[in-house]
């Protein structure tokens, strides 16, 4: 009995079973990370322990690629070893292979979007004044955005990614007025941040950051 037992345990599935693991684990610990990090309104304020934990799902990713790799060649010796059909066996095998490698650019794309959130500069508009902020526009280093008609507590959301230094800035008209005026005094590329952006009477504007 336990000869049988330890043939069991040691047999061909639990090895494929593992390597499976260690190709589904760092895809779904990533994505989920991901997701919690682009819906977390704290995000922004601890970017540093964010990018920790990044460097580390991705260095974790890779010792299970790794392991992995390992252990699908033992389910290929033990498979032979035990007589499990050679199409189960290269059918198998390559499906794991594909999950373990499917890691890569889950990765990349992963890395790529959250370095895009990080780098992005989102505002959130609002008209709390008593008239329209008619041609409403915003400009940045490398850009800009007609956002036109903004209405008493109309709403607006822009996020953009700066090229260079500078400012953002915003044009518009007021009351019959030109307005013109500095939302945000410094921007810089690869940094991102969110504010809150509220127009006053007067071609006032109010700058909050989140």
């Amino acid at each position: 009995m336990k000869d049988e037992a330890g043939k069991a345990q040691g047999g061909p599935g639990a090895w494929l079973v593992t390597a499976v693991a260690c190709g589904a684990l760092p895809m779904v610990v990533g994505v989920a990370a991901l997701v919690v990090f682009l819906l977390s309104e704290a995000a922004a304020r601890s970017i540093e322990t964010w990018v920790e934990g990044g460097v580390a799902i991705l260095i974790g990713g890779l010792v299970l690629f790794c392991v992995g790799l390992v252990t699908l060649g033992v389910y290929l010796l033990k498979g032979r070893r035990q007589g499990v059909p050679g199409r189960n066996l290269a059918q198998n095998s390559l499906m794991t292979l594909l999950l373990l490698l499917a890691n890569f650019p889950v990765a990349l794309a992963c890395t790529w979007v959250a370095f895009d959130s990080i780098t992005r500069v989102r505002l959130h508009l609002v008209n709390e004044s008593t008239t329209v902020v008619e041609d409403l526009n915003i400009t940045w280093p490398g850009g800009e955005k007609n956002i036109g008609d903004l209405g008493p507590l109309d709403r607006a959301e822009i996020s953009f990614i700066v090229s260079s230094d500078g400012s953002v800035d915003f044009t518009a008209r007021q009351g019959g007025e030109s307005c013109e005026g500095r939302l945000i005094d410094y921007v810089t590329s690869n940094m991102g941040e969110t504010d809150d952006v509220v127009f006053l009477d007067g071609c006032a504007a109010k700058v909050e950051m989140r």
